[in-house]
């Protein structure tokens, strides 16, 4: 079995190599584990990842980082795994109000891979064997700061966590049928810039160790989707 690590970031997948016995897992369970930056935002992290996927051909991708909240009650340092993704800033901002592809009618909310507008991984199921919180993200090219914008995305799509890379994984993983799952730590609140609250470290080390789990759960599970 090949799985991949895919992060946007070094600072992201640092710890994660830290603490995931490559070398280890293989001569115990037969697993490959191989490490990928994917880069920030849509576009590098969809072409990253749909040429990681024609070229390498992973039996699984765990895209792994962290993750701005619209949820006070969720604590930062929490790990969570993506069930749904939405976009955030494809369309048009008029009259007032932001009009995405579906309300333009430039595309039916239903055309492979959307479900209802949404990219929901469809893997989840069989791969959640962590059993982590699944939620609803949202992705976006720019960082949500505006108390408006930030009411009229909640309003708009209930996210729960905001990226800048989850739909490409989405994306690509459903064209593609490659099996798939995001997990993300709480790093922040969403419209908090005061960078001196975020929660960086403990983001980056409980994701490792999630992330470190969930490896070690991977020869230990009867996986049916891979």
């Amino acid at each position: 079995m090949k799985v991949v690590i895919t992060s946007a970031t070094e600072n992201e997948i640092d710890q994660i190599k830290r603490t995931v016995n490559v070398i280890s897992i293989r001569e115990k369970t037969g697993i490959q584990i191989h490490f990928h930056i994917c880069g920030v935002g849509l576009l590098s992290s969809c072409f990253s990842i749909s040429k990681l996927i024609f070229e390498q051909k992973p039996n699984l991708i765990i895209q792994a980082g962290i993750a701005g909240t619209f949820d006070n009650h969720i604590g930062t340092g929490n790990v969570v795994a993506v069930k749904d993704e939405v976009l955030g800033d494809v369309g048009v901002e008029e009259d007032g109000a932001f009009k995405d592809l579906f309300d333009l009618n430039l595309q039916s909310e239903n055309l492979f891979p959307f479900t209802e507008r949404k990219l929901h991984n469809r893997f989840l199921g069989g791969l959640n064997f962590s059993k982590l919180q699944e939620v609803t993200a949202i992705t976006i090219n720019e960082i949500t700061t505006r108390p408006t914008r930030i009411e009229a995305l909640k309003l708009k799509y209930q996210p729960i966590i905001e990226s800048m890379e989850g739909a490409a994984l989405h994306y690509c993983g459903l064209q593609t049928s490659t099996p798939f799952i995001q997990i993300r730590a709480i790093s922040n609140y969403i419209g908090e810039r005061d960078k001196s609250k975020w929660k960086f470290k403990d983001a980056f080390n409980n994701l490792a160790e999630v992330v470190s789990g969930y490896i070690d759960q991977l020869n230990n599970e009867q996986i049916t989707t891979i």
